[in-house]
């Protein structure tokens, strides 16, 4: 056979691939803040992200020279959508869909251990529903939604160890070595599974005396995470930002973001009783994981030993516990349960292929675009009956996250009109303060850099962490910034609000800050209001208003 025939049949059997990224981008389109269908992409966090990346690749350092708790890995990859598109999110559009296409890949050969090509194939196809599912999967661009793939891939490594004796080639090691160097470097709170995955194939080897095994564990799971880690030792040594990043990324995230100061067992108890909640409170959720996971237990067709099944629970046990340890119930931010879905899809997965084998479905090459079409369509469906995020797109003009005005010229957001203002009205590059909120989007909007150290709040309560909005008032009294963005509930003004009693000194539903009136005498000293635009934020009708510097 030639070279030009193996290519083509090469690329004739994986064709697959590439219906997988059509679908990719498809469904990203409609339902991710990132795609060009979106007039912007409104999530505080996505936007304190790119403005750490993009400042990063400006020579300003994370951790050292502004204040961000998230993993290095992040700001790089927004770093690199900067290079793209500078004044929008629509640069990790391509992250988005190469994350859905993984999970997809990934669930594909999930169902190759179970059954034929073209059934694992529908059944990739339906699976985008459990990644894109409201509100867990909000604006998109999460750590959770990025790593999704990540996840589902040690649940495939651990199939595949139960079917060969737990025997795993070097490179499926390496692999899992680098995912747990990038999951490190990004979220180290979702390393549940793999800390008891390691933990587990370890004690298992010990007591088989499979020292080879075991040799080949170590051996090729290090070279990967070093991989993974070392090239950002060496940059933060380089720029002697190390101890920084330790103090940001490991001491504030442990000790000032966690909300419960019960007991590790409380709060371990306290994580399980969440995961709990979230398996009972939607129907699908219910049947897809709790029935899912009775149903995997006692099935034959899912794993092959008993061990394999325990290591299965034990790992989605203590990933769950992990992603919300030290958030009391009613508490999390529901996109950090988005990490419990990696776990729910296995189930879902052997009960379609066992379905198909039961019932002797067969695709061909007759049907088979039918099949795929129409599995396509049935999982959109599926994906606008969880996740409405497109009634806030371009499709639908002048809808309440653009303007609360009743008005049938065409409106854009507060982000994207105020970056338009700062850039007309200023000389060079815009100087900017967001105050008492986390990044609204007005540093993406405008192409203003970080110039202070805490360049936004957080959610930390202000008796929690004074120097945040302290250092923040500075500059305002110190007029070290020309512009100055901030917000309040619709109807309120600047002097007037004093925040929400309820939650003193904190960043409250709609990103609305703690309040304005402390702040009041000295920004009107030294600032003018130049506009304010009303829209809807997370339920909430915010205000935002623009400040500048005065002459």
């Amino acid at each position: 056979m030639s070279v030009s025939s193996k290519v083509k049949s090469w690329l004739s059997k994986r064709a697959y691939l590439g219906l997988f990224l059509l679908i990719s981008i498809w469904f990203m389109g409609f339902v991710s803040y990132t795609s060009p269908l979106f007039y912007f992409d409104y999530s505080p966090d996505n936007n304190c992200f790119f403005t750490v990346g993009k400042a990063l690749m400006h020579g300003i350092l994370p951790y050292k020279d502004v204040f961000e708790q998230k993993g290095p890995y992040v700001y790089l990859m927004h770093g690199l959508a900067s290079l793209i598109s500078s004044r929008s999110l629509l640069g990790i559009f391509p992250f988005e869909v190469l994350s859905l296409f993984l999970t997809m890949y990934i669930v594909y050969k999930i169902a190759r251990l179970n059954t034929y090509q073209l059934a694992a194939c529908a059944i990739a196809i339906l699976v985008p529903v459990f990644q894109l599912f409201h509100p867990y999967y909000n604006y998109g661009d999460t750590v959770e939604s990025l790593l999704f793939p990540a996840m589902l891939a040690l649940i495939y490594v651990l199939l595949k160890a139960d079917r060969a004796h737990f025997v795993l080639p070097g490179q499926l090691w390496c692999l899992q070595g680098f995912l747990v160097g990038l999951t490190f470097l990004m979220k180290y709170t979702l390393l549940g599974g793999w800390i008891i995955f390691y933990l587990a194939m370890f004690g298992y080897y010990v007591k088989q005396k499979s020292w080879r095994e075991m040799a080949k564990l170590i051996r090729w799971s290090l070279l990967g995470f070093l991989i993974a880690t070392l090239p950002w030792l060496i940059f933060f040594l380089a720029t002697h930002s190390l101890t920084a990043f330790f103090h940001v990324y490991f001491y504030e995230n442990m000790h000032i973001y966690m909300l419960s100061d019960n007991s590790v067992f409380a709060k371990f108890i306290e994580s399980l009783t969440i995961y709990s909640s979230f398996l009972r409170q939607d129907p699908l959720i219910f049947v897809c994981g709790f029935v899912g996971y009775v149903y995997l237990l006692f099935s034959r067709s899912t794993f092959q030993t008993t061990w394999g099944k325990m290591l299965f629970v034990m790992m989605m046990i203590v990933n769950a516990a992990f992603i919300v340890y030290g958030y009391h119930p009613g508490q999390v931010y529901q996109y950090y349960e988005l990490a419990f879905f990696p776990y729910l899809v296995i189930p879902s997965v052997f009960a379609f292929t066992n379905a198909i084998k039961r019932f002797n479905i067969t695709i061909n090459d007759q049907n088979e675009s039918l099949v795929l079409l129409s599995c396509a369509l049935i999982s959109f469906f599926l994906i606008l009956g969880v996740n409405d995020n497109i009634l806030s797109s371009r499709i639908f003009p002048n809808n309440s996250s653009v303007t609360l005005n009743q008005t049938n010229r065409p409106q854009q957001p507060a982000q994207v009109e105020f970056g338009k203002l700062m850039r007309s009205q200023s000389k060079g590059r815009p100087t900017l303060l967001n105050y008492g909120s986390i990044d609204m989007g007005f540093y993406t909007t405008s192409g203003a850099l970080p110039s202070t150290y805490y360049f936004q709040n957080y959610n930390i309560a202000h008796d929690k962490a004074p120097q945040i909005l302290n250092s923040q008032a500075t500059v305002i009294k110190k007029r070290q910034v020309q512009w100055v963005v901030l917000n309040t509930p619709a109807g309120k003004q600047i002097g007037k609000w004093h925040g929400y009693a309820s939650a003193k000194g904190k960043i409250t539903s709609g990103n609305i800050n703690p309040g304005t009136k402390k702040i009041a005498k000295s920004l009107l000293k030294n600032y003018r209001v130049v506009t304010n635009h009303t829209q809807a934020f997370e339920g909430a009708n915010v205000t935002y208003w623009l400040l500048k510097r005065k002459d």
